[in-house]
């Protein structure tokens, strides 16, 4: 199967839309594309976003990716471009077991509820990303399907798709480190399996998990009834 990103730009650019949540509703597309970082958007892309009303787009990246890889984007008419410098997950954890628990860091992190409230308010569609779109985005993307009440399996499926958007850029990055776990950098079934129990063992539900960072009702309301089909 060919795997084939959103955006000419980007490898790994893709809809939480078309989803199925627990209560059998489907989630809306053009509201919320996780990505991974649009280096130099084309004008087809740019139009192409601006057609789908994603005009908001928040980088998770840290000041020094930031600076060592602009997102254009932020230098486009027509985009509000938030930077909201999450450093929790930029780095390779040690061991594969450790990766769940890096995504919880990246769940606490001191601007995951400014990445969130921003999520909430924006009046467009929102293009979230990282630097390839697997593990910052990974866990934003999994705490908004939490939020819809999407069933596990459709958030690991959702997650482990950039195993496949991202091969090309895999095989590269594990080509000049050598001595990286292989296992480490995959998006596979146990470091989200693993994520969401440590997630659930602690929040019980999202709902809980906006309240603990300091967000409300309303805003897990608003994130909710902009992507579920009701």
């Amino acid at each position: 199967m060919k795997y084939k990103s959103l955006l000419a730009c980007t490898a790994n650019t893709r809809e939480l839309g078309g989803l199925r949540t627990a209560d059998g509703e489907i989630t809306r597309n053009c509201v919320f594309w996780r990505s991974d970082v649009p280096v130099s958007p084309s004008a087809e892309d740019i139009e192409k976003l601006l057609a789908n009303r994603i005009t908001t787009i928040i980088d998770m990246r840290t000041d020094s990716e930031v600076q060592r890889v602009p997102d254009l984007l932020s230098e486009t008419d027509g985009f509000e471009y938030h930077h909201f410098d999450i450093t929790e997950g930029s780095g390779v954890p040690e061991t594969l077991e450790a990766v769940p628990h890096s995504y919880m860091d990246i769940a606490l992190a001191k601007n995951m509820p400014d990445v969130m409230k921003t999520i909430a308010e924006s009046e467009n569609g929102v293009l979230f990303h990282c630097s390839a779109g697997k593990d910052r985005t990974g866990v934003a993307a999994a705490v908004i399907l939490m939020l819809c009440s999407a069933e596990r399996e459709v958030i690991v499926n959702d997650y482990i798709l950039s195993r496949e958007y991202n091969k090309e850029k895999l095989e590269a990055f594990l080509g000049a480190h050598p001595e990286i776990d292989r296992d480490i950098c995959l998006a596979n079934e146990k470091s989200m399996n693993g994520f969401i129990d440590l997630f659930t063992q602690r929040f019980g539900n999202a709902d809980n998990y906006f309240e603990y960072i300091g967000l409300t009702a309303e805003h897990a309301a608003m994130i909710r009834n902009r992507l579920v089909m009701r």
